[in-house]
């Protein structure tokens, strides 16, 4: 298969991205009181993120720098740091070190296909929801297309071993819904992936709009008509936005941006046009 997804080494690096110009022009400032004042007087957003869960964010391997880190959630970030005045700078890294960077003061916000979870909304300041299509609430499985017909339920799948990334909703899901399966933890879908390519797993649970990006990269590999059972919640619905907790001024701030993402349609603009690009790296997400 060809590899279209891979977080290199130079994911790790930090590249900074102008959103537009810095205002800070001499004297000295007061020290900053609160997260929102700091990213201010410094002049930038730290977003952490791990590009591997397209269209979302993930990589074009025809680009570098900065620019290589593709997907709309890359350009919620970017917006937020234009409407926040500030420049832009992309931290990448694996999703289990996404939150913890933005809990340690490394990020300044996490945005990476985050869904709304209890125990996260303990930990950090959680935005309102953005991308509230049916995709973004639909969590299914990817598997070897031989594999079709003997997975069409969720029960089929009760003693299958699946493969989900570490702290994802779908780890969480198969817990709950498939606690006799053999959960193999991964640090990233790529593995997760291979993982399904080698036999170590009958199945990859992941959103159903990525089971369906993969399977259009890979023609032994397909969505399986299995899906989890997710109850409808109007609430929390969508992806979300982490901060670190306590930093409420900076949250009412991006949720002013996100409500008017939101209103505009933007980021099902730039989940089009993300798409698109998936698509040039043979990559697409229709049915």
């Amino acid at each position: 298969m060809k590899k279209l997804l891979t977080i290199a080494a130079a994911c790790l690096l930090s590249f900074t991205m102008t959103a537009c110009s810095s205002n800070n022009e001499g004297g000295q400032s007061a020290a900053p009181q609160n997260k929102l004042e700091e990213i201010q007087q410094k002049g930038k957003l730290v977003m952490a993120v791990s590009p591997d869960f397209p269209p979302f964010e993930f990589i074009d391997n025809t680009k570098s720098g900065i620019d290589q880190y593709v997907g709309a959630d890359i350009e919620l970030g970017k917006y937020i740091a234009e409407q926040l005045g500030v420049d832009f700078e992309i931290k990448a890294m694996d999703f289990t070190a996404v939150l913890s960077s933005v809990d340690l003061g490394n990020a300044d916000i996490a945005i990476s296909g985050f869904g709304w979870r209890e125990d996260r909304e303990e930990s950090f300041e959680l935005s309102h929801g953005f991308n509230k299509d049916g995709e973004a609430s639909c969590h299914g499985f990817l598997i070897k297309k031989a594999d079709a017909a003997k997975y069409t339920t969720l029960a089929d799948l009760a003693n299958a071993t699946i493969a989900a990334q570490v702290s994802s909703l779908q780890e969480g899901y198969t817990k709950e819904q498939l606690p006799d399966a053999k959960l193999q933890q991964v640090t990233s879908l790529d593995i997760g992936v291979m993982s399904l390519e080698t036999g170590k797993v009958d199945a990859l649970a992941c959103t159903c709009d990525l089971a369906k990006g993969y399977a259009s990269a890979n023609e032994d590999l397909v969505k399986a008509d299995a899906e989890f059972d997710i109850t409808y919640d109007s609430e929390h619905d969508g992806n979300v936005a982490a901060v670190q907790k306590g930093q409420t001024e900076l949250l009412a701030k991006i949720n002013e941006i996100i409500d008017e993402v939101n209103e505009k349609g933007l980021y099902d603009e730039w989940n089009t046009a993300a798409k698109a690009t998936a698509k040039e790296l043979g990559i697409k997400f229709e049915d």
